[in-house]
């Protein structure tokens, strides 16, 4: 009689040790190495990032930075539209296409230059209407000649930007991806001083583009010998059919959309409601908190990659608990450390940015904690093609923070645009642990 409950009390007893002793274990697996490659790229990105946009703080007056920043973030939010989704697409089904996997990456290619350059089109020519301070800065001047030459050729070269960053991991060679982004990291401080020193007003934004651009034309070139050739038999054994891609990105897109919006169309609130100085604070502060957030978008290119292939409803979510837990190991600590040395990091960028940014970092810090939930349900969402949770949970999300900051600004500063984070984030979270509790 005594002998079941010996047996029992220990695994009972060592379960939560265990758990915790495996958020430490397991980063050797193909899922968490390329996972951790990928949270690598995006803090030597987001470290030499911080150098780039101290030197252009430096070198250029808050203004001048804000309207850089702004500009950026237009131009990244419509290359990030303009792809379709097709970089999640090529994540999803890249790993199941065989020999059909040049001509695939070679269309969703084509499909996402031509949308970017008819966006970058659009947004520039119209740009007097949505973005007046803008337009008054780089377009007024030449009758929107240069606005439009810039949009049509960044938007485009982002966009490849983009999606290559997708095809990397889907061909499992996120370890690239480091590489990739440190290049361009560096490149585009080089051309930073260069701009500088021909003093460009737009030399910020003009510095980043060119330095997209030879990264872009040097992992094409790479991709282009890299990528298998179609054999005749890979019509018959590939597993999936375009049907399946279109059903796939239509349900995830709208989703995505919402998603960019407010990563990268909030700069141009704050730049309408509060000013090009306030958009300087903002936009940089962002850029730091942003790289949490990237720790988790990371981790769910390599689940997707690795899961597609096999999408069994208990491996899906053994590797989603996974991914959260090696998720918070490394969000945690990184935060606390974030929180205390935040004002210090900002006062690099000048006395403007400390005064008005501390408290921001610290709360947009603080709102990837709860992202890490949300956005991993989104990314399991894309391996099951589950269109509901791809569109209403980024959608509700969007909308709220857009919506808050929209309200809280004129009440708090720019400090309501980071409660609006931390809080839908977290309800956002909360919401999602609740559904899957019941379920």
């Amino acid at each position: 009689m005594s002998t079941v409950p010996e047996r029992a009390a220990p695994s009972r007893d060592g379960a939560p040790s265990r758990r915790v002793s495996g958020l430490f274990r397991g980063w050797r697996t193909p899922q968490h190495r390329d996972g951790l490659a990928l949270i690598f790229s995006t803090g030597l990105t987001s470290g030499l990032g911080l150098v780039f946009w101290i030197l252009a703080a430096r070198l250029y007056d808050p203004a001048t930075v804000g309207l850089n920043s702004a500009l950026l973030s237009s131009m990244t939010l419509l290359g990030a539209a303009a792809q379709l989704n097709l970089g999640n697409a090529l994540l999803r089904f890249v790993p199941v296409a065989g020999g059909r996997t040049r001509g695939l990456v070679v269309a969703c290619y084509a499909v996402a230059i031509a949308a970017a350059a008819v966006a970058g089109a659009v947004f520039a020519l119209g740009s007097s209407w949505w973005s007046p301070l803008l337009h008054a800065a780089f377009g007024a001047s030449h009758g929107e000649s240069q606005l439009l030459a810039f949009f049509v050729v960044s938007t485009p070269i982002w966009t490849m930007f983009v999606i290559q960053d997708y095809v990397l991991p889907a061909i499992k060679r996120a370890t690239v991806v480091p590489l990739e982004n440190l290049a361009f990291s560096v490149l585009k401080i080089l051309f930073l001083g260069g701009a500088a020193v021909l003093g460009m007003r737009s030399g910020i934004a003009v510095a980043w583009v060119g330095a997209t651009a030879l990264i872009v034309l040097i992992t094409t070139v790479w991709l282009a010998r890299l990528l298998p050739r179609r054999s005749s038999a890979d019509s018959a054994t590939s597993a999936f059919a375009v049907r399946d891609i279109t059903s796939f990105i239509r349900a995830d897109y709208a989703g995505s959309v919402f998603l960019q919006a407010a990563v990268f169309g909030l700069p141009l609130v704050v730049l309408t409601r509060l000013g090009a100085e306030a958009a300087a604070v903002y936009g940089i502060t962002w850029q730091i908190a942003y790289a949490f957030y990237l720790v988790v978008d990371g981790m769910g290119q390599s689940l997707v990659a690795h899961v597609a292939a096999d999408p069994d409803p208990d491996r899906l979510e053994t590797a989603r608990r996974s991914m959260i837990g090696k998720a918070m190991l490394l969000l945690v600590p990184g935060v606390l450390v974030c929180a205390v040395v935040a004002y210090p990091v900002l006062s690099l960028f000048g006395p403007l940015y400390a005064d008005e940014g501390g408290l921001l970092l610290v709360l947009l810090a603080l709102s990837a904690i709860p992202n890490a939930i949300t956005w991993s349900t989104v990314w399991a969402a894309r391996v099951r093609r589950d269109g509901r949770v791809l569109f209403w949970l980024p959608a509700a999300i969007t909308t709220a923070v857009i919506g808050g900051s929209w309200f809280l600004m004129p009440v708090l500063g720019i400090v309501g645009t980071g409660v609006a984070w931390l809080g839908v984030q977290s309800v956002a979270a909360a919401g999602v642990l609740v559904v899957r509790a019941r379920r």
